[in-house]
């Protein structure tokens, strides 16, 4: 078998959809799909469209998949945690500090906020009687 020839057949088989698995197929358009779910796009919706076009898996395996793809790009899915968590910081209130931690924040100005400020006994109080024992 000549060189070209097998590279040639090698490259057919990675075109082919066929023979490909539905992450790998889905990898092919996920910054697509992202940009879909980023502007508001349903998942089902995505799903649909994905299905339309010869791509049929389950919503779990969508979402499995998906969460697969975004940690291997390095980045985390927009979740309702994490956009409220993003607001707090935009939108300090009177008990920010023990909202933060209990989110698990990891930015060191985070820490600086904790130790320079004095408690809100108040508001602390307030939170205490709210969680059950």
């Amino acid at each position: 078998m000549q060189k070209n020839d097998l590279g040639q057949r090698l490259r057919a088989l990675a075109t082919d959809d066929k023979k490909r698995s539905k992450a790998a197929r889905l990898r092919d358009v996920f910054h697509d799909v992202e940009a879909a779910l980023n502007a508001g796009v349903s998942r089902a919706s995505v799903l649909e469209e994905l299905k339309a076009h010869g791509l049929v898996m389950t919503l779990a395996t969508f979402e499995t998949t998906l969460k697969r793809l975004r940690q291997k790009h390095g980045r985390l899915a927009p979740t309702p945690a994490r956009q409220t968590t993003e607001l707090r910081e935009t939108q300090p209130t009177e008990n920010s500090v023990s909202e933060k931690t209990e989110t698990g924040s990891h930015n060191p100005a985070d820490l600086d906020a904790i130790i320079q400020d004095k408690p809100n006994l108040a508001a602390l109080a307030k939170l205490a009687k709210r969680k059950p024992k």
